[in-house]
């Protein structure tokens, strides 16, 4: 009677059990970065991990650092195979999506950042006429933020054009990028980034370009003695979703991606220009030898007769909706500044 009244507890138990422990089984929802943990990227996908699972408490947001799926360009067919939902692809994404070489286009930004950020967070053209390339590629556009103005990093100061002849500088695997700095006279090289301070320790690579930031959580400023901003660009991060994926998801679940990737985006920028200031400040810390020089409306302007040209390479990648994204988004920062 006993061992009877035993075995109908534990069914019992088990039954009510059941549904608690399938209540608590989560779809996993997988996140892309092209950065390491700690970086702006992982900034954002932190705040945004952190949204959507309060607003849609049956995901489970998964956070992928560089490295761990594959390389920058695997996790973009990822993303447009549906194998992960979300990505944070740079310029990169120009060999799979050629408009997206708009953030590799120098001087086509205001030197005011605030002007930048709110082109990035709100303009018509990049997010219809980008945005309409994205969805041709199976992406979703849903945020474009920047990570800090690009600076120079070198063996020696960089002021001119002369400063250039035959400087092996390391770029992202972006032909924008390879335009600009052979229009410099340079020479540009492709280095894989987790490959850049081996190079420059080897004396393979003269000069570097990165966000602040990323000198400083590579340690790149160990091999180099001198920074320069050119205000030739931001870098650039955008934030999509594989489209079929979401298409198919609830109007609901649509709008808490859409609130919290806005969300994220405010709080990053915030969060983006402490962490640029911090990290220059560890840098000099580390190394009072460090210079940081702004290239001045003078110098800047040898740099920006050499854009035209950049812009003609741009165009003939993109084709003539890359124009109508270019006029459209030089008039938009246009207006803005007259603000």
């Amino acid at each position: 009677m006993k061992s009877m009244k035993l075995l109908i507890a534990v069914c019992l138990a088990l039954v009510l059990a059941a549904p608690a422990a399938f209540a608590q089984k989560k779809e996993d929802v997988k996140i892309g970065m092209e950065e390491i943990t700690g970086s702006v990227q992982d900034t954002f996908a932190q705040h945004f991990k952190k949204q959507v699972e309060a607003a849609v408490p049956d995901w489970n947001i998964e956070i992928y650092p560089v490295g761990v799926l594959g390389d920058a360009n695997d996790m973009a067919e990822q993303v447009m195979t549906g194998v992960i939902q979300f990505d944070m692809p740079t310029s990169h994404l120009g060999s799979f999506v050629p408009m997206v070489r708009i953030f590799g286009v120098p001087y086509i930004w205001s030197n005011d950042m605030e002007v930048n950020k709110e082109l990035m967070t709100k303009s018509p053209a990049l997010y219809e006429i980008l945005g309409a390339a994205y969805e041709k590629n199976n992406m979703k556009l849903l945020a474009i933020f920047p990570e800090g103005w690009q600076y120079w990093s070198s063996n020696k100061p960089l002021r001119n054009l002369d400063d250039f002849k035959n400087l092996r500088i390391r770029i992202m695997a972006d032909p924008m990028l390879a335009e600009i700095y052979k229009a410099y006279g340079a020479n540009p090289l492709q280095v894989s980034y987790s490959e850049i301070y081996s190079a420059l320790q080897l004396k393979q690579l003269d000069a570097n370009i990165q966000p602040l930031f990323a000198h400083e959580e590579m340690s790149f400023y160990e091999q180099q003695d001198y920074f320069t901003n050119p205000f030739e660009m931001p870098f650039v991060s955008t934030f999509v979703a594989n489209l079929d994926w979401y298409n198919a998801l609830t109007p609901a679940q649509q709008e808490a991606i859409a609130k919290a990737a806005q969300e994220s985006v405010a709080f990053t920028i915030t969060e983006a220009d402490k962490m640029n200031s911090e990290r220059q400040k560890i840098m000099q810390d580390k190394k009072p030898s460090l210079t940081f020089h702004q290239l001045t409306p003078e110098e800047q302007a040898p740099f920006r007769a050499k854009a035209p040209e950049i812009e003609k390479k741009f165009v003939s990648m993109a084709g003539p909706e890359g124009q109508k994204l270019l006029d459209a988004l030089r008039a938009e920062k246009e207006a803005l500044e007259k603000k």
